[in-house]
This record gives structure tokens, sequence and C-alpha cells, in this order.
């Protein structure tokens, strides 16, 4: 193979990655490689390339402060420069998890060259990287989830944080939630579509995964959100003008009938958090909430792995469920309640060991 790395990885995007993986997803790889491996190894020749170039590679961009390396704030009108741009590096450093997606593109794009005999074996695949630090997770506790639908109620987004806290919906799930996919007679939505911003255009695509497209039975108040939300579409339709609206089938919208912009429920969501006097988290924490809740009031792996349309059991128990300090001091106390034994005095358990015992 002759390519340099830069050229083989614009090939495998175009011709390999592009046709299997959602458009989404195909925008942050191009945007991955763009950015990061062809200023890094983009001009190696791809049958020359080592582990050890690889790993040299990934140890420097896991070092170097991006803002600095892009020259995002000289790109700015002088005027408004910032940080990097005078002299005072942000020190804004690409986290473990993007260093370590870095490595994946390449084990992927390397391991077609494998397969179409155009490399004898691949060398990414003998770079290791440590996991780093995971971000910390924790989820709205049920009475923070009470305050936070407490002060949502009477928003006409209200029932967006009832599908968000009671069923796990994704950011993208909810926004693209169609009404001929929500059935309230019978308690039921089927979730086939997603809504996000991809390129600057709002783009409706298939969901995450195969697993994500799922049917999810409606809770009662969740199904009463909904026909408030209904009810508030048709009145946003009968006070607009009948030229500035827009017909869709999506449940969210604007008072014009337009999709909401992502960026615009995120706002909320934040102005929404601090009227009721919560902790500041991510909408996709409200997903965490979701499953953590689940588990907590005895659902097993399988009711929540379908709940959120996870692909694997091991997904939903690493990533989303969150075992409080309150949970963990109840099963405590469930474990020495059976080492103490029915009938036994309250007192008389192991928390008297290693007193001393007067002669």
């Amino acid at each position: 193979m002759k390519q340099n790395v830069a050229e083989y990885l614009a090939y495998w995007l175009e011709n390999v990655s592009k046709p299997k993986v959602r458009r989404v997803t195909w925008v942050n790889y191009e945007s991955l490689i763009r950015n990061y491996i062809i200023p890094g190894i983009g001009k190696k020749q791809v049958a020359r390339l080592t582990a050890r170039e690889i790993r040299t590679f990934l140890l420097r961009v896991k070092a170097t402060c991006q803002c600095c390396a892009l020259e995002k704030e000289k790109k700015r009108p002088e005027r408004k420069r910032r940080c990097c741009a005078i002299g005072k590096c942000c020190e804004k450093y690409p986290s473990d998890r993007t260093v370590r997606f870095l490595l994946v593109l390449l084990r992927s794009a390397l391991q077609h060259a494998v397969r179409e005999d155009d490399l004898p074996r691949n060398v990414a695949r003998n770079v290791e990287m440590s996991m780093g630090t995971q971000r910390e997770i924790e989820p709205l506790s049920a009475e923070e989830g009470r305050q936070l639908l407490a002060a949502a109620r009477g928003e006409g987004i209200w029932a967006v944080y009832k599908l968000a806290i009671r069923l796990g919906l994704r950011h993208g799930e909810v926004l693209g939630l169609r009404w001929k996919d929500v059935d309230l007679h019978d308690g039921v939505i089927h979730m086939r579509q997603s809504l996000q911003r991809v390129s600057g255009e709002l783009t409706v695509s298939a969901t995450k995964t195969r697993r994500s497209t799922r049917r999810v039975a409606l809770p009662g108040e969740s199904v009463t959100a909904l026909r408030a939300r209904r009810a508030q579409q048709r009145a946003d339709l009968l006070a607009a003008d009948p030229k500035k609206w827009h017909t869709s089938d999506l449940v969210f919208t604007t008072r014009y009938g337009t999709p909401t912009e992502p960026r615009n429920l995120n706002r909320s969501f934040e102005a929404l958090s601090r009227r009721a006097g919560i902790r500041k988290v991510r909408f996709h924490d409200l997903r965490h909430t979701c499953a953590s809740l689940l588990h907590e009031q005895g659902a097993d792996a399988r009711t929540i792995m379908e709940v959120l349309g996870h692909s694997t059991i091991r997904v939903t128990m690493d990533v989303y469920t969150f075992v409080r300090l309150d949970s963990q001091r109840s099963a405590f106390d469930r474990v020495g309640a059976v080492l103490r034994g029915e009938g036994n005095d309250p007192d008389d358990d192991d928390s008297r060991a290693g007193t001393p015992v007067a002669d």
C-alpha cells in the first residue's frame, strides 16, 4: 500500500464507514480524523506505520491544548480574541474518552485494510491505552426528580421531562418522537427515530442502535402529560398565522410547529434546574436517573435494558445504574439483621466486638 494515512482514511470514511453508520456518527468520525489524526500522522505511509508511532501520537494529543493546536481563538476577530490567542493557554485538553476513540478509529480503519489484503497486520491492535478517569455520574435522587417535575408542570414541554425521567429517553429520541408512534389509548410508545443537529442542520435519523428501536409502556402520568401536550399543540395551531405554521407529526414543536432546537432544550433544562433548586446536571443525566430509580425499586437488569434500548445488559449495569449511599446502608442493615439472626436482641450484634470486658 502506497497511500499515506490521510489518503487511506479519506477512502475509508467515504467507502467503508459512510454506508454503514448513521450520518451523525459519520460526521463525528470525520471530525476526529480531520482535527486529530491527519494533523498528527496524516503524512505517514500506512504500510510503514508502527505501534510506537501511534502510541506517541496519542500521548501527544492527550498533552496538547486543542484550542492552541487548532488556533480556534485566532480565527476570531482580533478584538474578540482571548486565552490561547493572547498568550494565556486555556489548557483545553482532549478527554481520555476522545483519545481512546482515536485509537478505536485507527484500529477499525487499519483492520479493514487487513481484510482487503492491503496490510499484513493491524499495528494499532498492539497499542494499549489506559482507561483513564471516567466522568463521575450521580443521577438525580427521587426527591430532586420530584422537584424538577413540579417546577416543569405548566410548561409547554412538561411531557419532555416526564418521558426523560420515567422512560429514560435520549435527548434526540424525545425530540424526534412522532404522534403516530404514540398510542395514548393503550399507553405505549414506539421509538423509531431521533432528531439531532448534524453539520449545522436539524436531521431526523434512525435510532442509535438496532435495539434502540423499541416499544415502551407509558406510565399513567406520562399519558396525562402527553394529552396535555397534544392540547397545547392544537392551541398553538389555532393561535398561529396559517402561513407561518409548519405542519409535522412531531410531538414536541415550537409554537409555529417547527422542530424543537436541541440547544434550546438544553438551555430550557438549565433554567428549569435553577428554578427547581436542584444540582446542575446534563439533560442526559435524566436517563441515568431513570435507570437508577428503576434499579433501586427492584427492576431487574433485563427490564432496564429493554426500557433504555441498550444492546447488552453489561452496558446497563456498568454505566446506567448508580447505587446511592442510602441504598448501600440499607443493604448493609439487611445483612446485619441476617447475621444477628431473627429474634436476637438488637444490641447483641458485632458492633461490640473489641470492647474490653471488665474482670
